[in-house]
């Protein structure tokens, strides 16, 4: 007859586990959602159309999630972060800038409040009362954009130009809506699947700002200006306006730190894919890229690399021991956890025989003894033990009496003991002799020990 097999609960519980870290190793439940607003998004706040338009205009444009200043001097480019700046980082950005690079910041849209003192930047929140909720527009027109400017032009190095097609469109009635064949095939501007605001995002209570109108010395015109945050322009420093809205309120400065410079704009919203769509804020966001890149190239030369941060984006959710869960180390520490569950799943069986456990009766102290005295007498030499009690006494003399009595003071001891002076001096004498002598008698040893243990009674106050 066949018997049957019982699984027991705590099998069950330890292969559901056991097959949940093999499970999650190619399907990771909390998802891959990163940042909505980063470099690499197609919503309507995100900056891949930044970037993509930035990448066709200067020849080296690149998107950093490891380091927090990139290893190449240049253009940094950090626009509302998921996290902003620790005390470390805020010193790493600061030597950043002062060596000679150049940051461009805005803060983030849903947290505009940010204090980085060693860089003079502050922002600080809207009133209240001037937040009015805003509705992004669906369907905006596109321009094409700005390319930079022939070799043999007269314009200056660095400065970018608009083509003439695209001046002779500016002409035209901006405000109708194009068509999807009029749209320029253009990566940098072209929609991207999901641009387009939902219900969700067009409702959404924390997209409010107030909506103003600015200018700007880098490009004709006005622009509209959507933010939350209010710039608080460093007195101390000697600082240049670079967008001032109709009722002259600063909203993008720049000023000297260093051998770099600082660019601090108080909204985000005109580095997001929607405003690329749009050709002045296009332009707008564009220049003022430019105007960190330029300032980075007369330093470093042409190859001055413009960042696009992500590392306050992709750092944001793996900090401290959070790391071990990050894409790159998920795997392998899964693949731990996997061994760690199949050992202590082992562990809760044992093969082989029934263990004979007893538990063994206390030795008495006379038979401890009696082991010790065999072993010294197989030994043959007892000038060690000697030495060892020597050291006996002197650490009680010690205990007992602290420097005033020492083994090297035979009257005092004999004082102490009731013994004569004499007497304590010669066999102490003999002790430290023995001591020193290989292969001592049992004899002599035992003799020995005897006087000397008679002698530790005494000083003891055990015999009287």
């Amino acid at each position: 007859m066949k018997k049957k097999r019982r699984l027991l609960q705590s099998d069950t519980f330890w292969g559901l586990t056991a097959a949940l870290l093999v499970l999650l190793q190619f399907w990771w439940l909390p998802g891959e959602d990163g940042s909505a607003a980063d470099s690499y998004s197609t919503t309507v706040d995100g900056k891949l159309g930044l970037y993509r338009t930035l990448s066709q205009l200067f020849p080296r444009v690149e998107r950093d999630p490891l380091l927090v200043v990139p290893d190449d001097p240049g253009c940094l480019v950090l626009i509302a972060p998921d996290r902003y700046p620790n005390d470390q980082e805020q010193i790493e950005l600061y030597n950043f800038v002062y060596r000679g690079g150049t940051l461009v910041f805005a803060p983030k849209w849903d947290d505009p409040e940010i204090e980085i003192r060693s860089l003079g930047i502050q922002t600080t929140v809207r009133p209240v009362s001037n937040l009015t909720a805003t509705t992004p527009p669906i369907s905006t027109p596109a321009s094409p954009t700005p390319v930079p400017a022939p070799s043999n032009s007269s314009v200056p190095p660095g400065e970018t130009t608009i083509p003439a097609e695209a001046e002779e469109a500016d002409t035209t009635d901006e405000k109708k809506p194009l068509s999807p064949d009029e749209i320029p095939k253009n990566p940098g501007l072209t929609p991207a699947p999901g641009l387009a605001p939902s219900a969700d995002e067009l409702n959404d209570d924390h997209i409010q700002g107030e909506k103003v109108t600015v200018s700007s010395q880098l490009s004709d015109g006005t622009v509209e200006w959507n933010s939350t945050a209010t710039l608080e322009v460093p007195s101390y420093l000697s600082t240049e306006t670079l967008v001032t809205s109709a009722s002259g309120k600063v909203e993008a400065a720049t000023w000297p730190m260093g051998s770099g410079r600082v660019i601090v704009c108080s909204s985000p919203e005109i580095f997001s894919n929607r405003s690329m769509l749009q050709r002045d804020s296009r332009r707008l966001a564009v220049r003022l890229v430019e105007r960190g890149y330029l300032h980075s190239q007369e330093s470093f030369g042409e190859r001055t690399p413009i960042v696009l941060s992500e590392f306050f984006n992709a750092s944001d959710a793996y900090q401290q021991t959070g790391v071990l869960f990050s894409p790159s180390l998920r795997i392998g520490t899964l693949q731990l956890l996997l061994v760690a569950v199949l050992g202590i799943w082992l562990a809760f069986y044992r093969f082989g025989p029934a263990e004979d456990v007893s538990t063994l009766q206390r030795r008495s102290l006379t038979e401890s003894a009696r082991a010790v005295g065999n072993l010294q007498y197989r030994l043959n030499d007892g000038g060690p033990v000697i030495r060892s009690y020597l050291e006996y006494i002197r650490s009680q003399l010690r205990r007992r009496y602290g420097s005033l009595v020492r083994l090297d003071q035979p009257e005092s001891l004999a004082i102490r003991a009731g013994m004569d002076a004499d007497e304590v001096r010669d066999r102490l004498a003999e002790a430290w002799t023995l001591a020193d002598t290989a292969g001592l008698s049992s004899g002599q040893t035992a003799t020995m020990l005897r006087w000397l243990a008679e002698l530790q009674s005494r000083l003891a106050g055990t015999i009287p």
